[in-house]
């Protein structure tokens, strides 16, 4: 029944969407409706057709193919207006709230969350209004994008419209910076930085792009084709972090006092736990990024060891004692 009627909802937000950009005059192709809303061109036009039956009349292109679907003029006058309900807005002010200052558009989150507080109705106008002086976001170590905010628009813009781009861009191991054709495939998130997924032609593999590290970019003529192979899906379930690295199969036992804290989150989709009879426990899970998860694992110093794969065993363990050669004066002196 909650699936059902979470359905229902998506197709009437989704009706109602095309309808009010077929009522601003655009003449948006069905092919652009479907990645816009993210589902088929046959849900696009189902939704077409249930629109004609409510009375507004869809009409083709000069051919009468409705690849191209646009309404009458006189029909522009009866445009309807979707609002929002108290608890999305909520949900709208709550995910603004934890937006950090240095966000891409921290001066636009700030008044569309006046105008936000300013729809809500009923019982629930005074909590949604006040929303923002209850809860805080702490996090430290993220990075300032406001002067990216240029890049990652057209880096967007590159995206969307299949736009291979001319780079330039640097990195701490090669300050001098580097100008080559890069297509981007999607933007991703990770431990507060904003990382840029594509190729550099004619490698095939795939480049991740600190965005923040790049000095320029400008979109050139040239199209590009995103390698069927690329699947985000599975690009997040592969990889620990941000690194494109083949898979490796992990598991790393945590000590009793540090179980509860394990338990209690989820590292990685393809985690499982093993719980061990002295309290104990393991945690698997398989994913690529060697250098990210031996960082992830010495975060818990004492607490973790890893029991295979062997040579990420190895890698935390040379790690390990380089770091306590480090300190061997000041454990001497004790």
């Amino acid at each position: 029944m909650l699936a059902a009627s979470k359905r229902r909802d998506r197709q009437v937000v989704r009706i109602l969407g095309i309808l009010g950009a077929l009522l601003e005059g655009s003449q948006p192709s069905i092919h652009q409706l479907a990645n816009r809303f993210g589902t088929r061109r046959e849900t696009i036009y189902r939704d077409i057709r249930a629109l004609e039956e409510a009375g507004y009349p869809i009409l083709g292109d000069d051919r009468g193919r409705l690849s191209h679907p646009r309404v009458l003029p006189e029909a522009r006058r009866h445009a309807p207006h979707l609002r929002l309900s108290d608890a999305e807005i909520s949900a709208l002010l709550l995910a603004s709230k934890r937006a950090k200052d240095s966000s891409l558009f921290a001066d636009a989150l700030a008044s569309a969350t006046a105008k936000l507080r300013a729809m809500a109705t009923g019982e629930r106008a005074d909590l949604t209004a006040g929303i923002d002086t209850v809860i805080d976001e702490a996090s430290w170590g993220t990075k300032n994008y406001q002067p990216h905010k240029d890049t990652v628009i057209r880096i967007v813009e590159a995206i969307m419209r299949r736009k291979r781009c001319s780079v330039a861009y640097w990195s701490p191991n090669n300050p001098s910076a580097k100008t080559y054709e890069y297509d981007p495939y999607r933007l991703v998130t990770a431990s507060g930085a904003l990382y840029c997924l594509g190729k550099v032609p004619p490698y095939e593999n795939i480049t991740t792009l600190s965005v923040d590290r790049i000095q320029s970019l400008a979109l050139t003529e040239s199209e590009f084709v995103v390698d069927p192979g690329f699947d985000a899906s599975q690009y997040r379930r592969e990889a620990f972090g941000v690194i494109s690295e083949k898979p490796i199969n992990v598991m790393i036992r945590f000590s009793v006092e540090q179980a509860p804290y394990v338990r209690e989150r989820i590292w990685h989709p393809t985690q499982r736990i093993q719980e061990l009879s002295d309290g104990r426990i393991e945690l698997s899970f398989r994913a690529g990024g060697m250098f990210e998860i031996t960082r992830w694992i010495l975060g818990w110093g004492d607490a973790a060891e890893v029991v295979r794969p062997a040579e990420l065993r190895e890698c935390v363990a040379r790690t390990l004692a380089s770091a306590a050669s480090v300190y061997a004066p000041i454990v001497g002196q004790e």
